[in-house]
């Protein structure tokens, strides 16, 4: 009886000990440290695009095969997620940078790497010169990007994570006089907060939603930030949080409080930049490049950016999304996943750039997104000009192919009725030379395109729209619900269904579409 007794305990340990490995957590996208295993059957570019292809084809109006279309979409992120094609060869030097380094080493081999992202932003790099960080690696803070410096990964396991994010379960968390709601214990010079993620970094996280200040916080997890953007009570730079399950360190593994302060930031002037095989999540932005040239952007993941940090005008609207703005050349996106946008995932601007400040006319050449996973996003590709009646500012060469665009505009952004996968606003927007074609589209909560261009107008005259110059749109897969309102091209409003498909079809914007009829919501 004893030794059955015994066996039985030591049994009932092991199925403990099972379990609580089994409930770990770790930080990225789900597949970080010793659960890092690659699958074996790894999509390549040219596999993913004949499946592309494939799905153009068929009978149009049709009940979509949304299984089959879930599982394109996962294994074009399984694709990102686990790339290993760092990049290696360089005519500079090489630098790596660990979590078991030291800032005092040289940093010129992996056992002499460097330990902080503050030693990569002082040092002044070369020409061709090579900066890699360490695969598994974590760190906190943001990139100063160099120019003619390629930023990439090495060693094995999941892609280096840097996180512009504050460490909520640092400090303590102190329930306040209002049931359920606790105040973290440091103050926050920030600017503001954007949002506030818990445990597992991943697009399906649970994330607190900010509240104009503290007399707003009702609702479980509502956060507010008491800094100079609150509308009442003291403005002491205080973050307070309602958390009804209990005290928020002891509820959940990991608190990122995501500021103001930038992933990658790549300043005015600077050009010739590579970022490869990097995770970077938390900040208004994951990249942001202003007045930049040849760039890019590779086998790269992004998650959480953006946030509002004000009510209505009074505060400051982060986009989220890697940005180039107010004008650029030759910025290429391609095999990223970029997820839970507060804004934009990927967006071109001629903005702010010419008349008012004296500069002259923009023209942006060469925006390049391709073999994409969106997920979680407002707007995917957002694109425009606020430069009015002219178009001498423009884009030229404005590509949009192959990516894979879903769940727009059910992430944690704040106009999900005005969500777009292809947005441009009510502005001039005049491509040239511009191509947007095998796309998946898949299931939005709101349009599919939103999309607009205008002749030039005479002082006073009619604002007059165009087609020709619009981008060319061709064999892109719509996976809509039918007779849900579908797209707003020139200012005209469709609906998903025949006429709307014989119409567009008819006036040249969309040739060799496929459209698919997608379930309707569930309840």
């Amino acid at each position: 009886m004893k030794k059955t007794f015994r066996l039985l305990s030591i049994f009932l340990c092991l199925v403990m000990l099972v379990t609580a490995f089994a409930g770990c957590k770790g930080n990225g996208t789900g597949n970080g440290g010793k659960d890092f295993v690659i699958p074996t059957d790894l999509m390549t570019e040219e596999e993913y695009r004949a499946e592309v292809k494939k799905l153009s084809e068929g009978t149009n109006l049709v009940d979509a095969d949304t299984a089959a279309i879930d599982k394109l979409g996962d294994r074009l992120k399984d694709m990102i997620v686990y790339s290993t094609n760092d990049i290696k060869d360089t005519a500079g030097n090489t630098y790596y940078v660990s979590n078991n380094g030291d800032d005092k080493n040289d940093g010129k081999t992996p056992e002499t790497a460097w330990a902080t992202l503050t030693k990569v932003n002082i040092t002044k790099f070369g020409k061709d010169d090579l900066v890699l960080f360490e695969r598994g690696g974590f760190w906190r803070g943001s990139i100063q990007v160099q120019s003619d410096v390629t930023y990439s990964a090495y060693g094995t396991g999941p892609k280096p994570k840097i996180y512009s994010s504050i460490d909520g379960t640092v400090g303590e968390w102190t329930e306040t006089e209002k049931k359920d709601v606790y105040v973290y214990s440091e103050k926050l010079y920030q600017k503001d907060i954007c949002v506030i993620v818990f445990d597992e970094v991943n697009a399906d996280s649970t994330y607190a939603k900010k509240k104009k200040d503290i007399y707003k916080v009702s609702s479980d997890l509502d956060f507010a930030f008491q800094g100079g953007y609150a509308t009442s009570g003291k403005k002491d730079n205080m973050l307070y949080l309602k958390c009804e399950q209990g005290n928020p360190k002891d509820v959940f593994d990991s608190i990122e409080i995501s500021t103001t302060t930038d992933t990658v930031v790549i300043d005015a002037g600077v050009e010739n930049v590579t970022i490869n095989n990097l995770e970077l999540a938390f900040g208004p932005y994951p990249i942001l490049a202003n007045y930049t040239n040849n760039v890019k952007i590779s086998y790269c993941v992004t998650g959480w950016h953006g946030g509002n940090t004000g009510p209505g005008d009074e505060g400051v609207r982060l986009n989220g999304g890697i940005a180039a703005y107010p004008d650029g050349d030759n910025i290429y996106i391609d095999h990223c996943y970029i997820y839970q946008q507060y804004d934009s995932g990927v967006t071109p601007q001629v903005s702010w750039s010419t008349i008012q400040y004296g500069k002259e006319p923009s023209v942006f050449e060469n925006f390049v997104t391709n073999d994409c996973l969106f997920e979680y996003c407002e707007y995917t590709l957002e694109y425009f000009s606020t430069q009015l009646d002219t178009n001498e500012n423009r884009f030229e060469g404005l590509y949009f192919g192959y990516n894979f665009c879903r769940y727009g505009g059910y992430g944690f952004g704040d106009k999900p009725n005005a969500s777009a996968y292809v947005k441009s606003w009510s502005h001039e927007n005049n491509c040239y030379d511009s191509t947007f074609e095998y796309n998946i589209f898949d299931r939005p909560i709101a349009l599919s395109v939103e999309i607009m261009a205008t002749k030039q107008r005479e002082e006073g005259g009619k604002k007059e729209f165009i087609f020709d110059l619009l981008p060319k749109i061709q064999n892109n897969i719509y996976i809509h619900r039918k007779d849900r309102k579908f797209a707003n091209v020139n200012n005209v409003e469709y609906t998903f269904n025949e006429q709307t498909y014989n119409t567009l079809k008819g006036l040249g914007f969309e040739t060799g579409a496929r459209y698919l009829f997608a379930p309707e919501e569930k309840k």
